[in-house]
C-alpha cells in the first residue's frame, strides 16, 4: 500500500511540475499574461493555472506586473511576468587551444562572454581553473549560477567515456561527465563540442528548419557531425555523428605540425594570399582533401544542407578554395553555408543545453527548447551567414 501511495505521489508531483512548465513556457514566450490568458493558451483550468502560478511565484520565478485596466465591475486582472534573472546559466567550451565562456539569464539573454588562451597543461588543472572562471564571472554579475553546460573535444561513447581525448589525454578511457560534474557546485551537462555546435545550428542557425544535414569541421583533419531525420546519427555503437570522424586521407597527406594552431593557420592563409608558394601549396593540399571529404559526405548522406564550422571556416579565402575544388572537380547538390556563429557556435550550444536543464530543475519537464535572444547577443558571437551556393 505504501508503495502505491508513493508512486501516486510521485506521479502527481511530476504532473504538477509539468503543468508549471506549461504555464511558465507561455508566459516566457508572451512576456506577461493573466491567469485567464494562461488558461486559454495551455488548456488548463483556471484553478490549476492559479495554483501553478503561485508555485512559480513562491519560487521567485514569476513577478506580478501592472494589472489590466478593468473592463467592468471588480478588480483588474493581475498580470504575471517571468523573472529572467532568478538565476543564470553558463556555457563553457574547453577546446584544445582556447576556452570560451558565455553566461545568460533564464530567458537566454546574454549577460557576459569572454575567451582566453589555454595556459594550463594538465586536464585537472584546466578544469579547476575553468570552474573558478565560471564562478567568478557569475559572482561579478551578482547572479546565482544554477547550471553549467560544458563542451569538450574528443570522441565519447554513449556512457561518456573518452575514446579519443583530443585535448585531455589524461582522461582517455575515463568517464568524463563525473569528472566535470565534481568541479562545480551546481548541476552540469557534458557534451561533445561538435554535438553542441550542431544543437546551435538546429535551434537557431542555418539548419533550423532542416531535417538532414551535416556539419563538417574544418581543421587539420576534416571531421563531421551528422543529423538524419532530425536526430543526431550515433551509429550502431553510439559513437558516430556527434564525434570527430577523421578521414585517413588527411592523415596520409597532411602533417599535424603544418597546422599547429589557429594563429598559425591564419598566418598561413595570409601568406598564401600574399603569394607565398609553400603556404599556397599547403592550402591547396588541405582544401582539395576537405572538398573530397565533404563530397563523400554528400554522396553517402545526401543531406539537405552542409554547414561549415570550426577554426578554419572563419577564413573566407580558405573556404573559397574548398568551394572552388567542389565546383571544379566534385560538384555536389546540397547548399553549403558557413556557420553564422563563427567560433562561438559550440559555446552557444553548451549554454542552450544548460538552459534546458535549468528549466527542468527549477520548473519542471515540458518547456520548449531554448534559443538565445539574438537581439541581446554581442556582435562578436551573433555572426553572419555566408551562403556559398
Amino acid at each position: 500500500m505504501e508503495r502505491v501511495v508513493t508512486a501516486n505521489s510521485d506521479q502527481m508531483l511530476e504532473l504538477r511540475r509539468a503543468n508549471s512548465a506549461r504555464c511558465a513556457e507561455v508566459i516566457r514566450s508572451a512576456g506577461s499574461m493573466t491567469i485567464a490568458e494562461v488558461a486559454e493558451a495551455t488548456g488548463l483550468s483556471r484553478p490549476t493555472v492559479r495554483a501553478r502560478l503561485q508555485d512559480l511565484y513562491d519560487a521567485g520565478l514569476l513577478i506580478e506586473v501592472a494589472a489590466n485596466a478593468p473592463t467592468g465591475a471588480g478588480r483588474p486582472a493581475s498580470r504575471f511576468s517571468f523573472v529572467a534573472d532568478a538565476g543564470v546559466v553558463a556555457g563553457l567550451e574547453l577546446a584544445k587551444h582556447v576556452e570560451r565562456l558565455l553566461i545568460t539569464d533564464l530567458l537566454g539573454r546574454e549577460l557576459w562572454h569572454d575567451e582566453r588562451p589555454v595556459t594550463v597543461p594538465s586536464a585537472q588543472a584546466r578544469l579547476t581553473s575553468a570552474a573558478a572562471w565560471v564562478e567568478q564571472a557569475a559572482a561579478e554579475l551578482g547572479k546565482k549560477l544554477v547550471r553549467v553546460g560544458v563542451a569538450v573535444p574528443g570522441s565519447m561513447d554513449p556512457s561518456g567515456v573518452f575514446i579519443e581525448a583530443a585535448a585531455f589525454e589524461e582522461w582517455r578511457g575515463e568517464a568524463v561527465p563525473p569528472l566535470i560534474g565534481a568541479a562545480f557546485d551546481v548541476p552540469t551537462d557534458t557534451m561533445h563540442d561538435l554535438a553542441a555546435a550542431m544543437s546551435t545550428e538546429r535551434r537557431m542557425g542555418a539548419a533550423k528548419d532542416v531535417d538532414t544535414f551535416v556539419v563538417p569541421i574544418l581543421w587539420h583533419r576534416v571531421s563531421a557531425g551528422i543529423v538524419i531525420d532530425g536526430r543526431v546519427h550515433g551509429g550502431a555503437n553510439g559513437r558516430s555523428g556527434n564525434t570527430q570522424q577523421r578521414f585517413s586521407a588527411a592523415q596520409n597527406h597532411l602533417d599535424d605540425a603544418e597546422w599547429p594552431s589557429d594563429p598559425d593557420v591564419s598566418a598561413l592563409v595570409d601568406a598564401a594570399d600574399g603569394g607565398d608558394a609553400a603556404a599556397d601549396a599547403s592550402l591547396h593540399r588541405f582544401t582539395a582533401l576537405a572538398a573530397e571529404q565533404i563530397a563523400m559526405l554528400q554522396l553517402v548522406i545526401d543531406p539537405e544542407l552542409i554547414v561549415l564550422h570550426g577554426p578554419l571556416a572563419v577564413h573566407d579565402a580558405l573556404v573559397a578554395r574548398v568551394r572552388a575544388h567542389l565546383d571544379r572537380d566534385l560538384p555536389i547538390v546540397a547548399p553549403i553555408v558557413v556557420s553564422e556563429f563563427g567560433q562561438f557556435g559550440t559555446v552557444i550550444g553548451a549554454a542552450l543545453t544548460a538552459l534546458d536543464g535549468a528549466a527542468e530543475d527549477l520548473i519542471g519537464p515540458g518547456m520548449a527548447p531554448h534559443v538565445l535572444d539574438r537581439t541581446r547577443l554581442s556582435s562578436a558571437i551573433s555572426g553572419r551567414r555566408t551562403v556559398l551556393v
